[in-house]
């Protein structure tokens, strides 16, 4: 999926103008955001498949293409997976915001936040944490620490075993 999506891309960029062949928006998904994009309805469905019963399903959301953002008290769905590249490397290249405000990526007028993506190293604000405030950048880098910290405990944990 993932290569047919990026030859369609590549073919249909060819017939626009220069002003509009980078624009976030124009990406087709991935083949890791489209099982991503298939679990959130799978698991709504089933929620309201069992609301006449009166039992909610024993599912976890976190389980099901959903993360919890503690600082606002939400989930947040996963449009990919953590470490998963949105595109190939040269079309990320093509591909930047271009923020300059004292808050860059704060609104939906950053072509990065309009698109639901983090921001990347070719984007002005380089997708510093200290710079930028693209909210997918930031639970991005979220997910990647937390992912990093289980990583940590269960190489703790394989050597106590020793």
């Amino acid at each position: 999926m993932s290569d047919i999506r990026y030859r369609h891309w590549i073919s249909s960029m060819g017939r626009r103008s220069a002003a509009s062949a980078h624009q976030l928006k124009t990406l087709p998904p991935t083949s890791e955001a489209f099982v991503e994009n298939v679990k959130r309805p799978h698991f709504q469905a089933c929620i309201w498949r069992s609301a006449l019963t009166g039992e909610a399903p024993d599912m976890d959301p976190l389980e099901n293409s959903w993360v919890s953002d503690d600082d606002f008290g939400v989930l947040m769905p996963v449009t990919l997976p953590p470490q998963t590249e949105m595109a190939p490397a040269a079309v990320m290249k093509l591909i930047q915001c271009g923020c300059s405000s004292e808050t860059p990526c704060s609104t939906e007028r950053c072509g990065c936040v309009a698109g639901q993506m983090s921001c990347s190293a070719f984007c002005r604000c380089r997708a510093e944490i200290r710079a930028c405030r693209n909210r997918w950048t930031l639970l991005k880098q979220r997910i990647e620490d937390a992912n990093d910290s289980d990583e940590d405990e269960s190489n703790d944990e394989d050597d106590s075993d020793d």
